[in-house]
């Protein structure tokens, strides 16, 4: 911990410089080359960008790998004038940093790149390869990226520790996520005549009170909170606003809690919406990369969760009592990460641990303690020596 400690003024800087990078989802370039060219100052052995845009740093060469992620992008800041403090500024107030992406997840990447440092001046012994690697598009669809990383580049780690906020807590599993359309259909008619028609909009309104109900009668499901169900949005389509809607849509997003499948989820929707002539889609991801690779998946986000005695998490539960002196807490991330597409999908260990408080994440006078920026980067260059 002294040796990060005495990297404050480094963290503090690189992350001022990382928030007043504007880097929305697919317009990451001049982030990801900043970080480039600070990986290779710094020294890592390999320095590159995957076809899709994610930048894939390198150190060491041992057989046994361990990966490092954090996403490069972040969501808009549409609400600029009524932060506290501009939020492409990165500017420290009372030990905290404030700007668009300090939580998420960009004092996370100054914590990696001051973890790098340490590793060059004090190797790993017995053999590790350690990735740092910064990924694309994480706001717009968890996982594609990492989804590309295993399946296209051929790139699968030992391990992977996912940097998102935590506040300081070792995360060892999420909830899933399905993201579903529902449709009713109408007939427009005049609005002056509303009986002539069908409004669709009317069909809807009981499949959104019985998708309320739904989310009410949820189970809990330790040690997730229990699983959730809420419309998201909802739209109508009509010849003009003097016209019964002959369409609407409502968007669902239902979080996967324990025992919950992306079967049981869409049936349970399925169920509502025909016995008021609603169909369901999954909805699905289209989005072009910065570098313009293509990608798409539909939007379901598999739930992911390891033992507590699996040797990562008890790696990690040691490297924390050995750093910080003390026990540290191990908990269940409530949100979707690219720990959907690594354990998820690929069954590869995967633990989370970062900086901030997620409650911080996407909200105005978004902030991290650059004392949780310090530790992470502690934290980050010992666990390799435990696993």
């Amino acid at each position: 911990m002294n040796s990060a400690e005495g990297m404050r003024g480094y963290l503090a800087q690189t992350l001022s410089r990382l928030i007043s990078i504007k880097s929305p989802s697919r317009g990451e370039r001049e982030i990801i080359d900043f970080i480039a060219r600070e990986m290779r100052a710094i020294g890592f052995d390999s320095v590159r960008v995957d076809r899709m845009g994610n930048l894939i740093g390198l150190i060491g060469d041992g057989e046994r790998a361990i990966a490092f992620d954090a996403h490069a992008d972040v969501v808009e800041a549409s609400d600029a004038a009524e932060w506290t403090y501009p939020p492409f500024e990165g500017r420290l107030v009372n030990g905290e940093i404030y700007g668009r992406g300090a939580c998420d997840q960009k004092g996370a990447i100054a914590a990696m790149l001051a973890a790098a440092r340490l590793l060059r001046k004090h190797p790993t012994e017995g053999g590790r390869s350690v990735y740092m690697i910064v990924s694309v598009q994480e706001e717009e669809c968890e996982g594609l990226s990492w989804l590309h990383i295993i399946e296209e580049e051929g790139l699968r780690p030992d391990s992977v520790v996912l940097t998102e906020p935590s506040a300081l807590r070792i995360a060892r599993g999420q909830k899933g996520k399905l993201e579903m359309i529902v449709e009713t259909r109408g007939i427009a008619s005049h609005g002056s005549a509303p009986e002539r028609g069908d409004n669709a909009i009317y069909r809807m309104a009981p499949i959104v009170l019985a998708i309320q109900k739904l989310n009410e009668a949820l189970p809990a499901s330790p040690p997730f909170q229990k699983g959730t169900a809420t419309v998201s949005r909802i739209e109508s389509s009509a010849p003009s606003v003097c016209s019964v809607p002959e369409g609407c849509r409502i968007y669902i997003d239902r979080r996967l809690g324990g025992g919950e499948s992306r079967e049981k989820a869409l049936a349970e929707i399925e169920a509502i919406a025909s016995l008021h002539g609603g169909k369901v889609f999954i909805s699905r991801y289209e989005g072009a990369s910065y570098t313009g690779l293509k990608r798409g998946r539909e939007h379901y986000y598999p739930m992911w969760l390891l033992d507590k005695n699996d040797p990562l998490v008890t790696a990690a539960v040691e490297a924390y009592r050995t750093m910080f002196g003390r026990e540290g807490e191990v908990i269940v991330w409530n949100f979707s990460t690219n720990g959907i597409a690594t354990c998820g999908f690929h069954k590869i260990p995967t633990i989370g641990f970062g900086p901030g408080d997620p409650a911080f994440a996407h909200t105005r006078d978004e902030r991290v303690p650059l004392e949780h920026v310090v530790a992470s980067a502690a934290f980050y260059a010992a666990l390799p020596r435990f696993y």
